[in-house]
């Protein structure tokens, strides 16, 4: 794991749920290989991102887990955005599909109460997950929109909002070869590594990365945290 396991926070901390499903996930008719995928990739996200309850699955097609700060929880939808890249599935048209994840993240109190859970984080990020699904078929919303943040603090909110929506649009912009680079940078490879994985050259893998978003979504990333978990750091 990249990060330590934090410590538990005094009742009542401010903490970040996040909630997701598959984008029209009763499409897939393959339930077993797409719980079992799902699975795969909630735990190749645990085993990065440092969580106060790490991400499981719940029902069918849905998932939930509990973070400390704005900055872990966006590491840990990012890292979700990439999760279900190889995952393609048969679905009720007869072709198959990748699925893709839909993420809504709430910012507030979060605890359990008689064996549920219970605060504002909670019904914030089901009603953010219930954004990310109704704006995108909006004519006046990005159709890439799968992210999407509700807080007690409308401020905050708007502002992870911003970072986002610009996000979810690089991201739709990526191919393969482009995600599989930005997992790269997520995880401190070497571009050489990735590269000879990929079957190019080192500079061919750095100029991707420059050139079409993936380099300004670890930026953006890693701003975020500077200015979240140790506001006087400056990213260098």
């Amino acid at each position: 794991m990249s990060d330590s396991m934090p410590a538990p926070d005094p009742p009542g901390a401010p903490r970040v749920v996040v909630v997701g499903d598959v984008v029209a996930g009763r499409r897939f008719v393959d339930d077993r290989r797409l719980h079992a995928g799902i699975a795969a990739a909630l735990d190749s996200v645990n085993a990065e991102v440092a969580a106060v309850e790490p991400l499981t699955r719940s029902l069918r097609d849905e998932f939930h887990g509990v973070y400390r700060d704005i900055a872990t929880a966006a590491a840990a939808v990012l890292r979700l955005r990439l999760a279900t890249d190889d995952l393609v599935l048969p679905t009720a048209d007869g072709v198959d599909e990748p699925v893709e994840l839909r993420l809504g993240l709430g910012i507030g109190t979060a605890y359990v109460r008689a064996g549920t859970p219970s605060g504002s984080a909670w019904y914030h990020a089901r009603d953010a997950r219930d954004d990310a699904e109704e704006l995108p078929h909006r004519r006046t919303w990005p159709a890439s929109l799968r992210s999407r943040c509700r807080s007690d603090d409308l401020g905050s909110a708007g502002i992870v909002n911003a970072y986002l929506l610009l996000q979810d649009q690089l991201l739709a912009r990526l191919d393969a070869r482009d995600r599989r680079a930005l997992l790269g940078l997520l995880d401190g490879e070497r571009q050489v590594d990735v590269a000879a994985e990929l079957g190019v050259t080192q500079p061919a893998i750095a100029r991707r990365l420059r050139d079409r978003g993936a380099l300004a979504i670890h930026r953006a990333l890693l701003e975020l945290h500077a200015c979240t978990v140790d506001p006087a750091r400056v990213v260098g």
